[in-house]
């Protein structure tokens, strides 16, 4: 194997940002958007998923297959104003949470 190979990159550990994170939510950490695989307090360590599908918060009218981004924690239209990409829906957004493979 390589030497330089560090991790899969499926789960990172981050920083947590101002206000912290909570175990489930879509954070953006710089532009890598995340999961949060538990709770963390403002500055401390948490890992993050970069990967798989997660039902999260999302505005309405998204559709399955469409490309998303992160905006304020929660998924958005692509090329939203100053949202990053951050995957594609598996499912539409159906009472405020739609379904979502990430892919950073």
């Amino acid at each position: 194997m390589a030497t330089n190979f560090i991790q899969d990159g499926k789960v990172v550990t981050c920083v947590a940002p101002a206000g912290g994170v909570v175990s489930g939510g879509l954070y953006a950490i710089g532009q890598l958007v995340v999961v949060a695989l538990a709770n963390a307090a403002a500055g401390a360590n948490f890992e993050g998923a970069t990967d798989g599908v997660w039902s999260l918060p999302a505005t309405a009218g998204l559709l399955a297959g469409a490309k998303v981004s992160h905006l304020t924690n929660a998924l958005v239209a692509d090329g939203t104003a100053l949202s990053i990409p951050c995957g594609k829906l598996v499912k539409g957004t159906v009472n405020g949470i739609a379904q979502v493979r990430l892919s950073n």
